[in-house]
């Protein structure tokens, strides 16, 4: 039964800018943690192949009252404010965690634009007032970070867990010129030149300094 699990329910409309490919995203994505609800007038390929295959449920429709009892989260993007706060008033009586697409007052959480590669990962977030803005940062972000951020940041893990284990972290000076030194080279370039296993020698031969 889908009332017998932790449940999303996701309300979509296509009539207000919001993209059947977006919602698909955010549903493949709840659907790790939960059972998925997609209530929609129109949707895209990608929401009815899940849907065939069982791992969402699909209702093509709009939103009728009611529709969110059960649930214990309901994502709305109807585009109707009006709609919007009918769905506020019955998730408030129903005690129902609610996020709203453009309209943050009726949230009672937010979900945050996020970047994430392996460990590192990256959140940026307007507090719901702009998301246009927020997808701009995100783009700028993406464009500035390294290409190989994944070994990066598991390179810099390594060498913070090297310092622990040798005693240097406690140093304060040594630490500080040893994370300089660090953050100084261009990892980007020794991983796409030399390979990550030359990078792992690079942190090796900058941890042997703390002796010079």
């Amino acid at each position: 039964s889908y009332n017998q699990r932790f449940i999303l329910k996701i309300l979509i409309s296509n009539d207000d800018g919001i993209d059947s490919p977006g919602i698909f995203a955010l549903a493949r994505e709840l659907k790790k943690i939960g059972d998925v609800t997609v209530i929609a007038l129109e949707v895209c390929r990608d929401i009815i192949e899940l849907n065939s295959s069982g791992k969402i449920r699909l209702l093509e429709r709009g939103y009728e009252k009611g529709d969110c009892m059960g649930y214990v989260m309901v994502f709305d993007a109807t585009g109707d404010s009006e709609a919007n706060r009918r769905i506020r008033a019955e998730c408030t009586e129903e005690k129902i965690l609610l996020n709203v697409a453009d309209e943050p007052e009726l949230c009672d959480f937010i979900m945050p634009s996020y970047i994430k590669k392996g460990e590192l990962i990256i959140s940026v977030s307007s507090g719901g007032n702009a998301p246009f803005f927020v997808k701009a940062i995100k783009k700028i972000l993406e464009f500035a970070l390294p290409q190989n951020a994944e070994i990066i940041t598991k390179l810099a893990g390594d060498f913070r867990s090297k310092l622990r284990t040798e005693g240097l972290y406690q140093n304060d000076i040594l630490r500080d010129k040893l994370i300089e030194k660090f953050l100084s080279i261009d990892w980007d370039k020794v991983i796409n030149e030399s390979g990550s296993e030359e990078a792992y020698r690079k942190m090796h031969d900058l941890l042997n300094e703390k002796n010079e």
